[in-house]
């Protein structure tokens, strides 16, 4: 792991402390429908969450033509003004000898204070095909000018074999332990929230957001006609523009409750995004002044 690049702007001062709007959003690295990349369109779509902080997932750095060779996650922390993260899940050699090299992984945007970024590697089932692609679990804390802090973890699941998934899962349980405050989990993880390869996640003591607000359920109510007929925070979100599958979620663990889940409207992603509101039952953090927005972390 590399020492982060740091860079800083100015800062905002304290404030009360309020419930948290956490979002998970596939980027598709910037592609619009229209064939184009074009990070301005995107940024505008994650500012529209409104968010504290927006996992993101399939983010460029310097990967290649398809995204112009572009510091992705550099680029929109600087459009929206806020810190960003990033994890490389896949990390290439440059295509010319003093080049970058080449990566694609998650990203962490937020307006408030980042600090203690790491990127994990999570290992595939060992049975099984090899992996089309690396996969990977990004930890930070975000800090708020109040104090409060909230751990989050980002992460991207394979998308073809659900043994692959199961142990990715494990991985992201092995890395949590460590964490011993509330916590968040997004990500697009490839599955339905109640598929197998996901019960880890709750027997660990993680719910589900759309869990939390409806209860627990199976079956019918995961339809994605009876869920927009019923009005169910759980609704699909891929592919965006007729969406039939549930595959990006949060989870919390520990002091956190729910308070609402949306499915974001259509975007030019072939995702849709997933804010959460949410409220952690947490003691406030003594600390001086804090760092000052527009902090780039870049983790190999």
């Amino acid at each position: 792991m590399s020492t982060p690049s740091v860079r800083r702007g100015g800062g905002d001062g304290p404030r009360r402390p309020a419930p948290w709007r956490i979002a998970t959003f596939n980027i598709r690295h910037g592609l619009g429908r229209d064939g184009r990349v074009d990070l301005a369109r995107t940024a505008r779509a994650i500012a529209a969450l409104r968010a504290d902080a927006v996992g993101l997932q399939e983010v460029d750095v310097a990967y290649g033509p398809r995204s112009g060779h572009e510091d992705q996650a550099s680029r929109l922390a600087e459009l929206l003004g806020w810190e960003v993260a990033f994890g490389a899940a896949l990390d290439l050699p440059p295509l010319q000898p003093d080049g970058p090299r080449r990566r694609y992984g998650v990203a962490l945007l937020t307006p408030h204070a980042l600090t203690d970024p790491e990127m994990h590697a999570l290992c595939g089932h060992p049975g099984a095909p090899a992996r089309h692609e690396p996969r990977g679990v990004l930890h930070a804390q975000v800090t708020r000018g109040g104090g409060d802090a909230l751990d989050l973890l980002v992460t991207h699941l394979d998308n073809d074999l659900p043994r692959h998934r199961t142990a990715e899962v494990l991985g992201i349980l092995r890395w949590a332990e460590g964490i011993t405050g509330p916590a968040v989990l997004l990500g697009d993880l490839n599955a339905a929230p109640h598929r197998p390869e996901l019960a880890p996640l709750a027997a660990a003591g993680w719910r589900e957001a759309a869990d939390e607000l409806r209860g627990p359920g199976r079956g019918l109510r995961e339809l994605p006609v009876l869920s927009a007929l019923t009005g169910s925070p759980a609704r699909p979100t891929h592919p965006a523009r007729v969406p039939v599958r549930r595959i990006d979620s949060l989870w919390v663990r520990g002091a956190v409750d729910v308070l609402d889940l949306a499915t974001g409207p259509l975007t030019d992603s072939d995702h849709r995004p997933v804010v959460a509101t949410l409220r952690a039952r947490t003691t406030l953090h003594e600390h001086g002044p804090g760092p000052e927005p527009r902090t780039v972390w870049d983790l190999d």
